[in-house]
């Protein structure tokens, strides 16, 4: 499953735009404020569609609806219809399925009359599912700017049963990190009174030393926690996780685990063979820079048939990208941004358009320089500078690189 083609018509700040999508990976760029959350919730509606095909479970399992507070305005007036649209792929006959959700007028119901096609996939799935057919469900999911800062209560998910539990919850804006750690617990559990390997953790841990530089991912029964053995085989309790690598961790565990509730007859490749679409804001939350280099490919790597799409305004991200397809978005309008593979960041902010952030950085690094010329370059200010700088431009800069030959002789 992958969406190939985005309409969006008075949603938000849109007036009307329209987008390809690339079938792997996806990355809006923009300033705040331009609109590139708007976008996946516009996406987050679409690919919710898939489940007006399923059973409903109360604040579970339910389509996303578009929202009175989603519609543009216009000299304070809300402009109507709002139209989302889009196609896709969604079978291995690689027929394309096109659907629509809108809002006709004020005070109205989200339509799904247009979304008949898509419906019909969904109910057909659900069927082969109730007869015992392995069919593969996609996934679908969003994280929102909030994932992981505050607790979702009673998800009310299981391990056991319904296959369509790994759809709980998925596009909600706040996740549940506490019940995937007791999945990884209890599948622990499981493979010590089994006795034999449990293909759940080898899935996850697979995927996850794809991403996280790890040894492994161990539940240690005895103290009741997940511990992160590093390279040189020493662990680090989940709570005692930077902010970046905790966040980073608790998200790929949540997909690697739901392509495994999803689809669990795939075993220990369920990760590597479940499609679907993935909707990520600001993918580079909490990331230090290295890692900002590299998230985009381990993420690919980690989970090869999903599709996606994520926000972000770091330099090092978008220079990360080898494959897949850039926007800039500014203006209320999405436009087609060129790759930027291995360039420089400092390039990038200028190709990017955000000259607010150029000059802040010029003015951050002229501060520094005169205090290192000063003598004062090991103060606690200069550490403080030094430390926004590798933040925005990465620890191996040729600015910073020259910093430190200057660091030699003052």
């Amino acid at each position: 499953m992958y969406i190939k083609n985005v309409n969006i018509k008075n949603f938000k700040c849109y007036d009307t735009i329209d987008f390809s999508l690339d079938q792997h990976m996806n990355v809006f760029i923009g300033v705040n404020g331009t609109g590139k959350s708007s976008i996946l919730e516009a996406l987050k509606i679409l690919i919710g569609s898939l489940f007006l095909g399923f059973d409903k479970e109360k604040n579970k399992i339910s389509s996303p609806n578009i929202l009175t507070d989603d519609v543009r305005l216009s000299k304070l007036e809300e402009q109507y219809p709002v139209i989302l649209s889009a196609t896709g792929i969604f079978d291995e006959m690689e027929a394309d399925i096109s659907w629509e959700r809108s809002l006709e007028r004020k005070g109205g119901k989200t339509l799904s009359n247009n979304a008949a096609d898509l419906k019909l996939v969904a109910e057909n799935l659900q069927l082969a599912v109730r007869i015992n057919e392995d069919a593969e469900l996609p996934l679908v999911a969003y994280f929102s700017t909030e994932r992981y800062k505050k607790e979702k209560i009673n998800i009310g998910i299981e391990k056991e049963g319904s296959r369509f539990k790994g759809y709980f919850n998925a596009l909600d804006n706040e996740t549940n990190i506490k019940f995937f750690l007791n999945l990884y617990k209890t599948e622990t559990l499981s493979e010590l009174q089994r006795g034999k390997p449990s293909d759940v953790l080898e899935s996850v841990n697979t995927a996850v030393k794809k991403c996280v530089d790890c040894k492994n991912l161990m539940y240690d029964v005895k103290k009741d926690e997940l511990l992160l053995i590093q390279e040189d085989g020493e662990p680090i309790p989940f709570h005692l996780l930077s902010d970046g690598v905790r966040s980073t961790l608790a998200l790929i565990m949540e997909i690697a685990l739901r392509c495994h509730l999803l689809n669990p007859q795939l075993g220990i490749s369920a990760s590597k063979q479940t499609s679907g679409v993935v909707l990520i804001d600001e993918i580079d939350l909490h990331l230090h820079p290295e890692w900002q280099k590299k998230i985009l490919e381990d993420l690919h790597s980690a989970f090869p048939c999903i599709q996606f799409i994520v926000t972000t305004h770091a330099p090092l991200v978008v220079g990360s990208i080898k494959e897949g397809r850039i926007f800039s978005v500014s203006n209320n309008e999405v436009f087609d941004f060129p790759l930027q593979y291995g360039r420089d960041a400092n390039y990038i902010l200028n190709e990017m358009g955000t000259d607010e952030m150029v000059s802040e950085i010029k003015e951050l690094i002229d501060k520094y320089f005169i205090l290192i010329e000063k003598g004062e370059g090991k103060t606690e200010k200069s550490l403080s500078i030094r430390k926004k700088l590798e933040l925005l431009l990465g620890e191996r800069h040729t600015e910073l690189q020259r910093a430190d030959m200057m660091l030699n002789f003052f």
